[in-house]
């Protein structure tokens, strides 16, 4: 976790001086600014989504899961671990992915480490009568991991565009990897793994992993990690982003190409960066991955750990669109950069300036995406996270369309949450249930809505209270003279 690296002599007072500096912007690329979307919160360090889910959940590090509309109201507790957990440095609750087909099945899953330091890595269902809680009860494991210290757990999970989950673990902890983890292929410790978990239990191992049959694990993905504290895919092209900590000098930005088969060897112990670390020369035989990005310690603000973040592929600020977003902790800096596969890395563009809300942040700790990819900033030491937001003086500050967005979950039992936009300025909204005969079953909204993302809910009762049979329903938008209609499915 980007928690490791503070100048000797350094205070905490003083590093919370420090974030609250800003620096100007080189060329940014679109206007944007931050807006404040969630407060009150206890040690968020993940802001995550299922995809096309309006709402927002919140890991926690002491142990729990938090669930918010996507206007910030408070939906309540989806999950509480606190009794197999603890933060304790960088352990705690640290990681949260919902399953691909989370709409039907209902499964996601956590990593957090015990009451012994290990890791763990569980799936859980949601409770079938409220979307907004989980079944404590559900916990299933997947897989357990010994870690030997308490620092560098990884922690994050991601369902790749493969459909399988990725689990990023660090080198084992203490410093410089004193058991060589990152490059033992016994360990799973330093790597990135791959498993097929759409099983009823545990996990599979998927057959084109690159190692399978041979002397690194099967498990493996790719190797020679020391701590992928964040990463993530880019929605449109499906390359992976890592952001690796790095030691005592050195961050790094690694990307592997959505073609890749695997096996990535990205350097830690033997290279920190595109530095030798051990051995201090005559590290690489040409097999070891190099950073796309990288930048060193120091500085001022004093940069010193690396808080990754998300390819921008949501629709609210088109300028920066294509764009890697990622920060550093003690420095509280804000970077995008550019690349790809046939023509590497593009550019370096700094948002710090317009990206630092009034007061500053205190640490940013990652990154977060939402269900439709706009993008967050995660403030744990303030309890705060900020939304990117296109800027309204600026040139790509264009007014959402009207439209609606389909229900989640669906099908649903008992109830059922149906976004929609209303564009700038807003309009008369009117949002209807119908039965397959076109006729109206539930009038859900009628009158004016404030521009943005809304909510409506609906809970499978007719106009008059009583509930309605199970089947296909529909609903219908109209606002502005868009008339858009969806089905959606009622279980009993």
């Amino acid at each position: 976790m980007p928690i490791r690296h503070r100048p000797p002599g350094r205070h905490a007072a003083t590093m919370v001086a420090l974030c609250a500096l800003t620096v100007a912007a080189a060329s940014p690329a679109g206007a944007q600014s931050v807006e404040v979307a969630l407060i009150g919160l206890d040690g968020p360090v993940r802001l995550v989504a299922p995809r096309g889910d309006p709402r927002l959940f919140v890991v926690e590090q002491p142990g729990t899961i938090r669930v918010f509309a996507g206007d910030g109201t408070p939906l309540g507790v989806f999950l509480d671990v606190t009794d197999l957990t603890e933060e304790v440095g960088e352990q705690g609750l640290l990681g949260l992915a919902f399953a691909p087909d989370y709409p039907q099945s209902g499964r996601f899953f956590i990593n957090y480490t015990d009451l012994d330091g290990d890791t763990r890595v569980v799936r859980y269902n949601v409770d079938p009568a409220d979307p907004n809680r989980a079944l404590a009860g559900s916990a299933s494991p997947v897989i357990s991991i010994d870690q030997p210290y308490g620092n560098h757990n990884g922690g994050h999970l991601e369902f790749g565009p493969d459909d399988l989950l990725y689990i990023g673990l660090g080198d084992g902890g203490s410093g410089g990897d004193p058991q060589n983890n990152a490059q033992n292929d016994a360990s799973l410790l330093g790597k990135m793994l791959r498993l097929d978990v759409s099983g009823a239990t545990g996990y599979q191992i998927p057959p084109d992993n690159p190692f399978v049959g041979a002397p690194p694990r099967d498990e493996i993905w790719a190797k020679g990690l020391r701590n992928p504290w964040c990463f993530g895919f880019d929605r449109l092209t499906g390359d992976l982003w890592i952001a690796d900590v790095g030691q005592n000098e050195i961050e790094e930005v690694d990307v592997q190409p959505a073609g890749s088969s695997g096996g990535e060897n990205y350097g830690w112990r033997l290279m920190e960066g595109s530095d030798c670390y051990n051995p201090p020369s005559n590290c690489n035989d040409g097999t070891l991955v190099l950073p796309i990005h990288e930048y060193t310690h120091g500085g001022t603000p004093f940069r010193c750990s690396i808080s990754g973040g998300y390819v921008y592929r949501g629709s609210r600020i088109p300028g920066i669109a294509g764009r890697y977003f990622f920060a550093d902790y003690c420095s509280c800096q804000i970077w995008s950069v550019t690349w790809t596969e046939s023509g590497g890395f593009g550019d370096l563009v700094e948002h710090t300036a317009e990206l630092t809300p009034p007061g500053g942040y205190l640490s940013i700790v990652s990154i977060g995406q939402d269900g439709f990819g706009e993008l967050y900033v995660v403030d744990k030491d303030r309890d705060r996270i900020y939304r990117l937001v296109s800027d309204s003086t600026g040139v790509d500050d264009l007014p959402p369309a009207v439209r609606v967005e389909q229900n989640v979950p669906n099908p649903f039992n008992p109830g059922t949450t149906i976004a929609y936009v209303v564009p700038a300025g807003g309009t008369s909204v009117r949002l209807e249930v119908l039965d397959l005969e076109s006729r109206v079953v539930r009038t859900l909204v009628d009158g004016r809505r404030p521009e943005g993302r809304q909510l409506a809910f609906w809970n499978g009762t007719a106009d008059d209270g009583r509930p309605v049979p199970a089947g296909v329903y529909l609903y219908r938008l109209r606002a502005s003279g868009v008339d858009e209609t969806r089905k959606m499915v009622l279980i009993k």
